[in-house]
């Protein structure tokens, strides 16, 4: 009961208090890159250069083979837009009220994940597929909408030249690496499928290149890694607490 109303207490006002800290320093990120317009489209080209060197620059065909049906592009564009924030809201949210053991180390890997990003979008501006219409890039959500960027609201809180690493990628794979690695359901496994088709979106509908996603799983799992001695230093300090407490209980 204590442990129950300290999490819907004052950790969750801690933890709110975080997410807001986050979301700030991403506006400031977005303030520190917003006239690197030029650099971000040299940028492009660089990693253009890179993905025709590797064999992988066919983003532009991929996505010629769904503009014909406009009802997977209307879903497809949706997905990148509402999965990203209500997923992971929601699987924040599920793992903070249902599996609050693990909620820690999920939020340490999805911020040291985002900063590491933020720190590469400064470093590296990059400009997205979709405004490269001469190479055969369609802006799919200019097109069929919705058209979310002329949202003054949306204007002034995205970074539009933050291709790379994707964090709509990298949340999706965290969403996944922690449903699977939290809960018990044979059904946990599904959730391979969201980064799988969030993936697929931001391809699909230009907003990223095969190299941002590449670059995002690659990150995620340097992220994981290195919080693995953090995570053993608490199951550590933890199960010690538990000796104490058990020692003092027996005596």
């Amino acid at each position: 009961p204590d442990g129950n109303r300290s999490r819907y207490g004052w950790l969750l006002g801690r933890e709110i208090t975080i997410l807001i800290s986050g979301f700030m320093l991403y506006r400031v990120v977005r303030l520190v890159v917003k006239d690197e317009i030029d650099r971000a489209f040299v940028n492009s080209r660089t990693v253009v250069d890179w993905e025709r060197a590797l064999g992988i620059f066919n983003e532009v065909n991929f996505q010629s083979t769904v503009l014909g049906s406009e009802q997977i592009v209307w879903g497809l564009n949706r997905y990148y837009f509402l999965a990203h924030f209500i997923g992971s809201v929601a699987f924040l949210t599920w793992l903070y009220v249902r599996h609050f053991d693990d909620y820690g180390r999920v939020r340490r890997v999805m911020f040291g994940t985002t900063f590491t990003a933020l720190a590469v979008h400064v470093l590296f501006p990059l400009a997205p597929p979709r405004w490269f219409p001469d190479m055969g890039f369609v802006d799919t959500l200019q097109t069929y909408g919705p058209k979310i960027y002329d949202s003054e609201a949306i204007a002034s809180t995205a970074n539009q030249i933050a291709a790379m690493p994707s964090l709509h990628v990298a949340w999706a794979l965290i969403g996944a690496w922690a449903i699977i690695k939290a809960s018990s359901s044979r059904w946990r496994w599904a959730a391979i499928a969201h980064p799988l088709v969030m993936t697929a979106a931001v391809v699909l509908t230009a907003n990223h290149w095969w190299l941002d996603a590449f670059a995002a799983a690659a990150l995620v799992l340097l992220v994981i890694c290195a919080d693995l001695p953090v995570q053993r230093r608490l199951e550590l300090r933890k199960s010690r607490r538990r000796s104490s407490k058990a020692t003092t209980t027996s005596a």
